[in-house]
């Protein structure tokens, strides 16, 4: 049902809030969602619709516009938007999206909507009926998201998209991580919030929710302040901590001793080598393959029984498969990294191996796996990502921990591998369950991915709890339900 905000300004409820601003000879909308609104404001007698803006282009505020190629109105949007919305451009994002890591967008049409105009210029203004359709760029929720101010009479109305929404939160803050772990999202979504602070609006109409029309500025206050927040959270989850790096010894090969029969080689694989001559590898990446040989001639070791990796992705994975077929290799996995490489594609997550990798062993969930002399602990590490998991095995007198991408040291990547929901991060079940699951395990070593192998301190895991309740919150307050699992989480472990 359509509600009348303003004399000559109406509100309809779709996939997304569709706003109808009317003139005296033509309306504009500003979104379109999935077009059932038309049939209600064909019963409204109102004036035709001469033009559609889009604030932006995820599938909830336009999808109804592929219905059809021969709409009587003009279709806008930002330049921006083009690779988004374009048929060449929404061809091209399906073509190239799973490589790399997170997609440039989380909600692309499937198809592209031809002849929209590309004028909506952050800065600038269109003129309709003598009115003024002012232009901001308030990016964040996409990277090229664009509010819109018009006057009605003696009001300023501001449409934000899903820049703002009722309670100073975020619809759907996920769609704030431009990448799994940098704060450029956020950062860039509070300045698009001090852009709003500046006019004046009697009315704040969001893409989702109620239409706000009291208190305003406060609003966009408290909405500003919570995403510098989550700028914050995207800080160093272990602040203040030193690196205490391991010093190793280094190979003729180049290789890093980093305990005996212990060697990291490449950017992230290691080799463990066993009193029986065989040896095993952990995290194999197919470009770090290439060293692999010399590694074996020096230590005199020509077999490689096993081998398994710490998480799915691509850069500690890949290599799996290379190694079965050059030497004979058996896969063995912990029964979270194995899901999303079983069937590709089954789980929507980055950095996923091209092809399918199926283990030939599975290791307990938790307990112990042992290989040769070693016997392992094993239990899920969720962090970086949901698909994640750690062992530890004394060598040469040290316990040392294959923990893979969820903790680096302080200098290092803020002292992680990264979250973002897309990779399945999550806070309580992910980083403080593995934060806590290394403080009981209490090892001497932490072999981390990326040539990163340092020596244990609570005192690190401590500041990772503490970091990780204030980064929680800092979305919660985020979400309009509060809810994680509702507003935020993409995954459903």
């Amino acid at each position: 049902m359509s509600t009348q905000l303003l004399p000559g300004l109406y509100f309809f409820r779709d996939s997304c809030n569709v706003y109808l601003v009317v003139g005296k000879k033509s309306s504009i909308a500003i979104d379109f969602g999935t077009g059932d609104w038309l049939s209600e404001f064909e019963s409204l007698a109102l004036p035709p619709i001469s033009d559609v803006f889009l604030t932006h282009h995820h599938v909830d505020q336009c999808s109804g516009l592929g219905a059809r190629d021969d709409w009587p109105f003009t279709i806008h949007a930002s330049p921006g938007e083009a690779p988004f919305l374009s048929p060449d451009g929404v061809t091209h994002f399906w073509a190239h999206r799973s490589e790399g890591g997170l997609p440039a967008s989380f909600s692309v049409l499937e198809k592209g909507i031809p002849d929209i105009q590309y004028d909506m210029v952050g800065w600038t203004e269109l003129f309709w009926e003598r009115d003024r359709i002012r232009f901001l760029e308030t990016p964040g929720h996409s990277r090229w998201a664009t509010s819109i101010l018009v006057n009605r009479g003696a009001k300023q109305v501001l449409f934000c998209g899903d820049a703002a929404h009722a309670g100073a939160t975020i619809h759907q803050p996920y769609h704030l991580e431009w990448d799994h772990w940098q704060s450029v999202g956020p950062r860039v979504a509070w300045e698009g919030i001090e852009r709003l602070r500046g006019p004046k609006a009697h009315l704040l109409c969001p893409s989702h929710g109620d239409v706000i029309d009291t208190k305003i500025p406060a609003l966009l206050r408290t909405l500003s302040s919570r995403l510098m927040k989550l700028v914050e959270a995207k800080g160093s989850i272990c602040a203040g901590q030193p690196d205490r790096y391991v010093r190793p010894r280094f190979a003729k090969c180049g290789a890093a001793i980093v305990a005996s029969g212990l060697y990291q080689f490449g950017s992230n694989s290691y080799l463990l080598h066993s009193s029986s001559g065989e040896a095993l590898v952990i995290d194999p990446y197919i470009p770090n393959l290439n060293e692999l040989p010399d590694l074996l001639a020096e230590i005199g070791c020509d077999s490689i029984p096993v081998a398994t990796a710490t998480h799915y992705h691509v850069d500690h994975s890949n290599g799996l498969p290379v190694m079965k077929e050059r030497y004979g290799t058996r896969i063995v996995l912990h029964p979270w990294v194995a899901a999303p490489l079983h069937t590709i594609g089954a789980i929507d997550a980055p950095w996923l191996t091209v092809d399918a990798i199926r283990p030939d062993e599975l290791m307990p969930e938790s307990g112990r796996w042992t290989w040769n002399e070693f016997e392992f602990e094993v239990a899920p590490l969720p962090g970086q990502t949901w698909w994640h998991a750690g062992f530890m095995t004394t060598i040469g007198g040290k316990k040392i921990l294959f923990s893979g991408d969820s903790f680096q040291p302080a200098s290092r990547w803020n002292g992680t591998g990264g979250f973002s929901s897309f990779n399945g991060s999550r806070f309580q079940e992910g980083f403080v369950r593995s934060a806590k699951q290394i403080m009981d395990w209490a090892p001497d070593i932490i072999a981390g991915g990326h040539q990163t192998y340092w020596t244990y301190t609570p005192g690190y895991f401590h500041a990772v709890l503490r970091w990780a309740e204030a980064a929680e919150q800092a979305v919660k307050d985020l979400c309009p339900s509060r809810d994680l699992e509702a507003d935020y989480y993409l995954h459903r472990p």
